[in-house]
């Protein structure tokens, strides 16, 4: 008799007999759907097995406790967007249970107590939600930002010691049901605490009295979120969230709540020459208190170093438990050169505005870095990516510039297999160079050598939604945003997408038109837009959002626009079309 430790994941339909004498065809049907679009799909994602379908139920097993929870909080997200705000009595619910045990091996299938504790934990969960033992809470606690509430010692039948569970509930915790679009702050919703330890990296401030090293500051802020991010047992907020607050006098206790942080760092930079001195504290958000504070004295060849320390120091502070390979990839040193990290800095700085002449100046910044260190991968990738925005948006007729585009990124990620942002902008760049399959792939590498970068969560779901599977697409969008509180405009843009390939329209709507009022001057709002209200049978709103789209790009029309959408189902593509058409542009 074969046996081994297994995390199983047991779920069912609630109410599933009252479900099939209501509507047998339609539940069926829906049940067929959800286990093909989402159940199969997020169990090979998170690298589990489908041990069998039981009418309603299903049996899986995984190698992880946290690999089994992740699956089941994306399928659960998943399933209550496809329902909507409202599921009602004739939408379909799971609950889900997990348990991490010893189970006997009889072919392939699988048996015993853990398979029989994690059946009677999904009875206990509630519709749309989890249960798991207190040994699967043990293991994902401080890995896992999903907020499970303690639900104490439990007697269920067959088992003969109670079992203490954890639950976690799928209301008013995913960006699906409760974010809603702001006009002025763009703060989206005022996240919870996570279960593991939280962090905002506020812009340091520039010291040196002379505002051209301003750069300096911010560039040596980035490099602290970007260390940090890499560590999956912590949730550090995006770049874009965390600069709201420069040049303000701010109240970190307000901060902390604004952004759902237990902790911030905040410091000061002062450049003289080539001498560096670095201080730096880290804040309790709940209470104001110190937890560590420090100065560091350095040259521009210490930088690193500088950063690496901080780093390391903070990590200890907080307890965070590394995992493999995380170890090492802390404090890498992208440049050992300092005269192309200065240009590399430079470039970051302008390669963040819009519009053609900042993406040419920007081109020219990380070309210099590179004329520098030739094999600086991070400046390769950025310019790659630079390159690529300067294809779609026509800034660049060469007849090659995807091409090339693409060419640098692969290089890139060649120098550096370890440099998320490579594998980032690949998968990007494949997608739309029709290659799903690649595209995901880079992505997933993206995300597991920089769990927190919430442009990664984006541009996964993204492709994901061109891809044909927009349910797939909510995890990752919800992550992003979580990350990003002070939600940018390409973020609302994104989901706006997202709800408009779900036929959400309304919501749809609501994003995009808070989309416009951050950035009315990008075009892909108005073609979404446009869609959204054509599907509505809104033709003269479609058409208003037409005419605003015909002044960005007066040359548009909608087969040039359509051969650039990278849709893998036609029945999208056609969305858009028709949008497009109604919005009165040429053929």
């Amino acid at each position: 008799m074969k046996r081994r430790l297994a995390a199983i994941l047991a779920a069912d339909v609630a109410g599933y007999s009252r479900l099939v004498r209501t509507n047998e065809e339609r539940t069926l049907q829906k049940l067929r759907e959800l286990r093909e679009n989402v159940v199969e799909p997020f169990v090979a994602k998170h690298e589990g097995r489908v041990v069998k379908w039981m009418g309603d139920g299903v049996l899986t097993e995984f190698a992880s406790a946290v690999d089994a929870v992740s699956c089941a909080y994306d399928i659960q997200k998943s399933i209550h967007s496809r329902n909507g705000e409202a599921p009602g009595d004739h939408e379909i619910t799971f609950r889900v249970g997990i348990n991490i045990g010893d189970v006997v091996v009889e072919g392939d299938d699988i048996h015993g107590d853990g398979v029989n504790v994690a059946s009677r934990l999904e009875t206990l969960s509630d519709p749309g939600g989890i249960c798991i033992s207190a040994s699967v809470h043990e293991q994902i606690k401080h890995r896992l930002d999903v907020p499970f509430q303690d639900a104490g010692a439990q007697q269920v039948k067959n088992i003969v010691e109670p079992i203490r569970i954890w639950k976690w509930t799928n209301s008013e915790n995913g960006v699906a049901n409760t974010k809603k679009p702001t006009s002025d702050s763009g703060l989206i919703s005022t996240p919870s605490l996570p279960e593991i330890p939280s962090i905002a990296v506020l812009p340091f401030d520039n010291m040196s009295g002379d505002a051209e090293q301003e750069y300096f500051a911010d560039g040596m802020t980035e490099d602290l979120i970007t260390d940090l991010s890499k560590l999956s047992g912590l949730l550090v907020i995006g770049r874009n969230s965390s600069f709201v607050y420069k040049g303000k006098a701010v109240d970190l206790r307000r901060v902390g709540k604004e952004l759902g942080v237990h902790y911030v760092l905040e410091g000061s930079i002062r450049k003289a020459g080539n001498r560096v001195r670095m201080n730096a504290q880290l804040i309790e958000t709940a209470n104001g208190s110190h937890v560590w504070a420090n100065r560091r004295d350095g040259t521009l060849e210490d930088v690193f170093d500088l950063q690496d320390e901080i780093t390391r120091e903070i990590v200890d502070a907080l307890s965070i438990q590394l995992r493999e390979g995380e170890e090492n990839r802390l404090g890498s040193q992208y440049t050992e050169n300092t005269e192309a990290r200065d240009w590399f800095l430079k470039g970051r700085l302008r390669y963040r505005e819009p519009g053609p002449q900042a993406n040419a100046e920007a081109q020219v910044l990380f070309t210099k870095a590179l004329e520098a260190d030739p094999n600086f991968a991070y400046a390769m990738a950025v310019r790659s990516y630079l390159k690529f925005h300067a294809w779609f948006f026509k800034w660049n007729s060469h007849h090659n510039a995807f091409d090339e585009a693409l060419a640098e990124a692969e290089r890139a990620a060649k120098i550096d297999p370890n440099l998320a942002a490579a594998h980032a902008f690949l998968g990007w760049m494949h997608m739309w160079g029709d290659g799903f399959k690649r595209a995901l792939s880079e992505h997933e590498t993206a995300l597991s050598l920089d769990p927190n970068s919430s442009d990664g969560h984006l541009w996964q779901a993204s492709s994901l939604i061109y891809a044909g599977t927009p349910e797939l697409a909510i995890a990752p969008m919800d992550r992003a945003m979580r990350l990003e509180p002070h939600t940018p405009p390409i973020y609302l843009l994104n989901y706006g997408h997202l709800m408009l390939q779900l036929d959400r329209y309304d919501e749809a709507i609501e994003y995009l038109q808070a989309a416009i009022r951050k950035a009315p001057q990008f075009p892909m709002n108005y073609i979404f837009l446009s869609a959204a209200k054509t599907a509505q049978g809104k033709l003269k709103e479609a058409e208003e959002a037409g005419s605003r789209l015909l002044e960005l790009i007066p040359v548009a029309t909608v087969s040039t626009l359509n051969s650039q959408l990278p849709y893998a189902k036609e029945e999208h593509r056609l969305k858009i079309v028709a949008g497009l058409k109604a919005a009165g542009l040429p053929d």
